[in-house]
């Protein structure tokens, strides 16, 4: 009998979807602050440093085993 540790025995396909936040141009990685928040609580979070997270259209999509979250600015108003 071999003694097998619990790395050993965990499964392969147990793999995490990394989530990435895309403003523009610009790409955000999801790190342990941004862990197990829904994308709303994220978009309140970003808005102090990217206002136009706050109005903006979200959408989401899956690039193989990552989740890419885009915040797409809405038009303003003129005038």
């Amino acid at each position: 009998m071999t003694d097998q540790t619990p790395e050993t025995t965990t499964p392969k396909n147990d793999t995490k979807i990394t989530r990435v936040f895309k403003i523009g141009s610009v790409r955000i990685v999801e790190d342990e602050s941004m862990r197990g928040k829904d994308v709303k609580t994220i978009q309140k979070l970003l808005a102090p440093l990217y206002p136009q997270v706050e109005n903006a259209t979200v959408r989401e999509r899956t690039e193989g085993d990552t989740q890419v979250i885009d915040f797409i600015q809405q038009a303003g108003r003129k005038g």
